[in-house]
C-alpha cells in the first residue's frame, strides 16, 4: 500500500524475447561496443565483462602478446604450409636467419640442457 492509503495495481513482468542467431553474419559489426570503443560482454553465468579501449591497446603492445624470440620454424604450425608443384618435400625450407649449425651445440648440451635452471 502507498502512504496515501491507496492500493496500486500490479502488472505482469514482461516476457523475455529471445532470438536465436545461427550465423555470425547476422550480427551487426558494432555489436557489444560503445561509441568510445569500450567492449562489453557477459559470461554464461551472467557476469559482466567490460574491456576498456585503453586496456585493450595496452594488451596489444605488451611483451606477452608478441611472438617469442627464436621461435622454431615448424611447417603448418609457425608458418603456413606451401603446396609446391615439385615432389621434393623431404627438405624443409631454411629461414634466412637459420644459417648456423645447431647439431654441434645440441650434442654438447643434450644432457645439461634438460637440467639447466636460472636461480
Amino acid at each position: 500500500m502507498s502512504t496515501g492509503g491507496q492500493t496500486t495495481g500490479s502488472r505482469a513482468i514482461p516476457a523475455v524475447r529471445r532470438v536465436s542467431i545461427h550465423d555470425a553474419a547476422h550480427m551487426p559489426q558494432d555489436y557489444s561496443t560503445t561509441p568510445g570503443g569500450t567492449l562489453f560482454s557477459t559470461t554464461p553465468g551472467g557476469t559482466r565483462i567490460i574491456y576498456d579501449r585503453k586496456f585493450l591497446l595496452q594488451c596489444r603492445t605488451s611483451p606477452l602478446a608478441r611472438t617469442p624470440p627464436n621461435l622454431p620454424d615448424i611447417p603448418g604450425v609457425t608458418r603456413a604450409l606451401k603446396h609446391n608443384s615439385s615432389n621434393d618435400t623431404s627438405q624443409p625450407e631454411q629461414t634466412p636467419g637459420d644459417t648456423t649449425n645447431h647439431s654441434r651445440h645440441s650434442e654438447e648440451n643434450a644432457v645439461d640442457a634438460q637440467f639447466e635452471m636460472d636461480i
